[in-house]
């Protein structure tokens, strides 16, 4: 019941499960599937340690674990709340305050979702918990001889990876002072010298304003999660999900280069983009030059 190659393995068919629903555009769900299993990952560690860690103290939990016949009574584990604490014991670079805060907040997430009318993975924004996530399962898959590849899906990966440090307090602080240093620099410039270092971007191009000098900068977006392709009318179709990674001010000189850092200067934004492409037009290059298959032939021995 409370084996941990079981746990593992009922991890990674969840963890799975989230990444088809991730590929398929319903991140409400992948999201789901990705908590449920984590549920699953938490308990392997004490698993592996002793069975006997994960049981109740009421009744004869304890001795089912350990592997005595308990008759027909129905042994039960212990709260999620209790496996954060013994984790912190079990598992190294688990701090227990933060931790158990950090698994509190991602139970509390999940049991929302599944008991209340309201919907935290659609309203949460999800740099608020993902990275946390993907903090305690690295920590929990390194324990276990893995790496967070073998658990989470890449592109999930990926998008926590961005929006880490976001929630950063030293971040906000660093990046306060980075505007001001470049805001004291763009006051003392002449006209003529704002003139010469500001840049007329073509509309395609994304900007903001520089939250240090006010004169419009480039903004770069990066793809955290792109869908499968389908085909819809004699077209290609996909979304995918873009967030901001980087801002440059070609006047003030500054330069921004992750999520976190965007977010602590207010210019984070997340946007959903549709692209469509005629299948004949995506396939005219072969046709036009008279592409020929030149592999081998069906059932050829």
């Amino acid at each position: 019941m409370w084996n941990h190659e079981q746990f593992t393995a009922k991890a990674k068919l969840y963890f799975g499960r989230a990444e088809d629903s991730y590929d398929a555009d319903d991140t409400d769900q992948s999201y789901l599937w990705l908590l449920l299993g984590f549920e699953f990952l938490l308990r392997a560690p004490l698993a592996k340690a002793s069975p006997v860690l994960l049981a109740s103290h009421d009744g004869n939990s304890a001795l089912h674990a350990a592997g005595f016949d308990t008759g027909n009574e129905i042994p039960r584990s212990i709260p999620t709340s209790l496996v954060a604490k013994r984790l912190a014991l079990v598992v190294d670079g688990f701090r227990i305050d933060q931790t158990q805060k950090d698994v509190t907040l991602l139970n509390n997430i999940r049991n929302e979702e599944l008991h209340a009318a309201s919907s935290p993975l659609r309203n949460l924004p999800t740099h608020k918990w993902l990275p946390k996530l993907m903090h305690i399962v690295g920590l929990l898959a390194t324990h276990l001889g893995e790496t967070i590849d073998d658990y989470l899906p890449t592109q999930i990966v990926a998008q926590a990876e961005h929006l880490k440090g976001v929630e950063d307090k030293a971040i906000r602080a660093e990046v306060a002072k980075l505007i001001a240093k470049h805001k004291d620099f763009a006051e003392n410039l002449k006209d003529d010298e704002v003139t010469n270092r500001k840049v007329e971007y073509p509309k395609w191009i994304p900007t903001a304003d520089c939250p240090a000098c006010g004169i419009a900068g480039k903004l770069t977006f990066s793809t955290v999660h792109k869908s499968r392709e389908r085909v819809e009318d004699d077209q290609i179709i996909s979304e995918e999900r873009q967030i901001t990674t980087g801002f440059e001010c070609s006047v003030c000189g500054l330069i921004l280069e992750s999520a976190a850092q965007l977010h602590a200067a207010d210019l984070y934004e997340a946007r959903d983009r549709t692209s469509a492409e005629d299948i004949a037009e995506k396939y005219a290059d072969y046709i036009e030059s008279g592409y020929e298959y030149d592999g081998a032939d069906y059932m050829d021995e």
